[in-house]
């Protein structure tokens, strides 16, 4: 990538689940084009070193753990963004999970309340805790998954939960 090419300069990204994987590879990308960073994971050591590795690659990163189902710590996400930042331009919602390949009628209650809570209604509940300090033009990005369009027989409910998020980027 041209280094020269800064066009999120002056912009704050908050990329939830962003530690490693593609939450990282976007958190990169976008401190890359000038944005100041805000990541997140629900382990302190993997929060620790992947701001360290951003930081060696010349990126404004902070970083906090965020379970994203739990209160409390998305607001403190949201916290240090604005803490160390001021505001945010652009919102991540990027975790998500699936623990469970059971057919639909063999999945338990437990599991199904897990997938609907971290994989869509985080998303929900992060945007409702970032709004106030979201400025004009600003951007969300939830992250789906091709399963969404196609939901396969061993990802049913993992599809259908990101099959929802589609809807909701069309309110």
């Amino acid at each position: 990538m041209d280094v020269k090419c800064r066009r999120l300069e002056g912009k704050v990204a908050v990329v939830t689940a962003s530690t490693q994987g593609i939450g990282l590879a976007i958190a990169e990308r976008l401190g890359l084009e000038g944005a100041a960073v805000v990541i997140s994971s629900r382990k302190q050591k993997n929060v620790d070193e992947a701001v360290e590795g951003l930081r060696a690659k010349g990126i404004t990163v902070v970083g906090a753990v965020c379970h994203v189902s739990n209160a409390e710590q998305r607001k403190h996400l949201i916290g240090t963004a604005v803490k160390n930042f001021g505001h945010i331009d652009i919102v991540v919602s990027n975790a998500a999970a699936n623990p469970s390949v059971d057919s639909i009628l063999e999945m338990k209650e437990s599991v199904l309340d897990k997938l609907w809570d971290i994989n869509v209604k985080a998303s929900i509940l992060l945007l409702q805790d970032a709004a106030p300090h979201l400025r004009k033009g600003s951007s969300v990005i939830l992250i789906s998954s091709i399963a969404g369009y196609n939901p396969d027989a061993a990802l049913t409910m993992y599809g259908v939960t990101k099959t929802a998020l589609f809807g909701l980027t069309k309110i």
